[in-house]
């Protein structure tokens, strides 16, 4: 993993996550294919609120490291067999208290996300996603601060 973070660095960031009080923990990838993002759509348990378009996400299980999680909600969800963190880019406190760590990732065959589910997804621009989820700007800019050449 490339970036302003290591392994290390972020585990360290979890024990001080419990520390603080916080126990749900969740990972998340911001997937770039050429200069768009992926986004897919979250259900919620609120039938008065609609879904939402969002990274995807999902919950860190016990036992599991941010990193595996992330892998496995990839590979679960999307289908992503082989996926390829290229970053930690920052966290993401969410309103039900879930702490979300975010890393930049890629992978092959991005075009192949949820052919074989039923989650609907999108890519989209760089100006749509600070839109249409306006809580990970910071983790957009950290993401074109990084040099990957």
């Amino acid at each position: 993993m490339t970036g302003p973070f290591t392994l290390a660095q972020v585990d360290e960031l979890v024990t001080r996550s419990h520390s603080d009080g916080v126990t749900d923990l969740a990972a998340a990838a911001l997937i770039e294919h050429e200069a768009r993002f992926l986004l897919v759509r979250t259900a919620t348990r609120d039938l008065d609120t609609p879904p939402a378009w969002d990274l995807p996400a999902g919950p860190v299980l016990p036992g599991e490291t941010v990193v595996d999680g992330l892998h496995r909600i990839l590979a679960q969800a999307l289908g992503y067999s082989s996926t390829k963190i290229t970053a930690f880019l920052g966290i993401v406190d969410a309103d039900d208290g879930t702490r979300n760590f975010v890393f930049s990732t890629t992978v092959d065959q991005p075009d192949s996300v949820c052919w074989a589910s039923n989650i609907q997804h999108r890519w989209i621009d760089n100006i749509t996603i600070s839109d249409l989820v306006p809580e990970i700007n910071h983790v957009l800019r950290a993401y074109y601060a990084l040099d990957f050449g």
